[in-house]
């Protein structure tokens, strides 16, 4: 074979005539190379040396052996599960040289497992062997744990909930040692305090509150308080842990519960367990019973009286112990008729307790007062409107001269 010295330095023209030359050369002694290993000059057909180029027997794909070992081979990668044993020139399951736990591997050893198991030279090793109750790894550090175990800065612990309840916060495996706030270690149960700090009502809470109640009682803020409507029915409005205190309009309360007034009589409209307690409009007690009397009327000493005899001439509403309504131009002061007029002066004609509601022709009403229509529209106005006057004292004049 030519020799042919590369020189420091040498172009890069000279560097691709140098590789043309040395595949041509290549090329050219091919055949005699393969001529020689037949005829045993390199070890072929029965030579000592073992040099060889028909390896079949060691594999299809050998192209050059030595006595049992391929030196050259032609298969460039394996499949998934399998590694390149160069060798044999083969395809080798990784099962079979790592074990069957071996998932993919190369020459020298296994590569990946199973769950469960780590690469630890040429075989697969249980996670929890090297590390404790670890059920996924690799060989620097655990992934997962098993079941009830959780990871704790890289390392499977206890997993309290699972253990024990979720209100454990600290154990080992035997033992629960601490609780979440409000829940006190009984044994290895984590028991919820809160009737102990908020009443026995109370089933669940946070440090400063009650967040639950027993049946029959509802959260009023912080605090458990009997549901009235849950214990009582939907008409009740108010009570105790043990009976009704109030209900709603119409109904009475009756033994603890809420109880139908109309039950009494149809126009009883309040009550409590002795009777009727107030009747509908145009109704009026009568020994615990509503009875009917005529407007301005209503039911004293068993009969009809009227309001006037009962209180003054000026009221025509009332029950048996008050005046109620009072006439056109009177308004009811505690109980009694007065005068809008005697209260708001002579211009005002209706009113109530707390301003006048209108006024004669001879003033406006504005924001509850009548105001003269001389203050308003002039001296000369006698009767006006808001808008302004419709009569002065002119044509009160001429109105009286005409008839003169």
């Amino acid at each position: 074979m030519a020799n042919i010295n590369f020189k420091k330095g040498f172009s890069l023209i000279e560097l691709l005539i140098s590789l043309i030359v040395i595949s041509c050369i290549t090329a050219a002694f091919t055949p005699i190379i393969t001529k020689k290993f037949s005829s045993g000059v390199f070890g072929g057909g029965g030579s000592s040396n073992g040099w060889s180029d028909e390896c079949k027997d060691i594999s299809p794909d050998c192209k050059l052996c030595y006595k049992d070992n391929c030196i050259m081979c032609s298969i460039e990668s394996c499949p998934s599960g399998q590694y390149r044993n160069l060798a044999k020139c083969k395809c080798i399951d990784c099962s079979i040289d790592y074990g069957t736990d071996c998932l993919t591997c190369v020459s020298d050893g296994c590569s990946s497992c199973k769950d469960g198991k780590y690469p630890n030279g040429n075989t697969c090793t249980n996670c929890d062997t090297k590390y404790p109750n670890c059920a996924t790894c690799n060989e620097t550090k655990c992934k997962t744990c098993k079941t009830n175990y959780k990871l704790d800065n890289g390392v499977c612990v206890p997993d309290c909930t699972k253990f024990f309840n979720e209100n454990c916060t600290t154990c080992d495996e035997l033992t629960c040692k601490t609780c979440k706030p409000n829940y006190d270690l009984v044994g290895n149960d984590c028991i919820a305090n809160c009737p102990t700090k908020f009443g026995s009502t109370c089933t669940s809470c946070t440090a400063s509150a009650c967040t639950g109640c027993i049946s029959g009682y509802k959260l009023s803020g912080s605090t458990c308080v009997p549901d009235c409507n849950a214990l009582f029915g939907a008409n009740c409005t108010s009570c105790t842990a043990s009976a009704c205190t109030a209900c709603k309009s119409g109904y009475g309360v009756v033994n603890g519960g809420c109880y139908a007034c109309t039950n009494f009589n149809s126009q009883c409209n309040k009550c409590t367990s002795s009777g009727c307690t107030g009747c509908n409009s145009g109704y009026s007690l009568n020994g615990g019973s509503c009875v009917s009397c005529p407007d301005g009327y209503t039911v004293s000493g068993g009969s009809c009286k009227s309001c006037a005899s009962l209180y003054n001439s000026y009221c025509n509403s009332c029950n048996a112990t008050k005046c109620t309504g009072c006439k056109n131009g009177y308004y009811l002061n505690y109980g009694t008729c007065t005068k809008c007029s005697s209260t708001y002066g002579y211009f005002c004609t209706s009113c109530t307790r707390y301003s006048c509601n209108s006024c004669n022709s001879e003033a406006v009403i504005k924001n509850g007062e009548c105001i003269p229509c001389s203050q308003l529209f002039g001296w000369d106005c006698l009767l006006c409107y808001s808008s302004g006057c419709w009569w002065t004292r002119t044509d009160e004049e001429n109105a009286a001269n005409q008839w003169n």
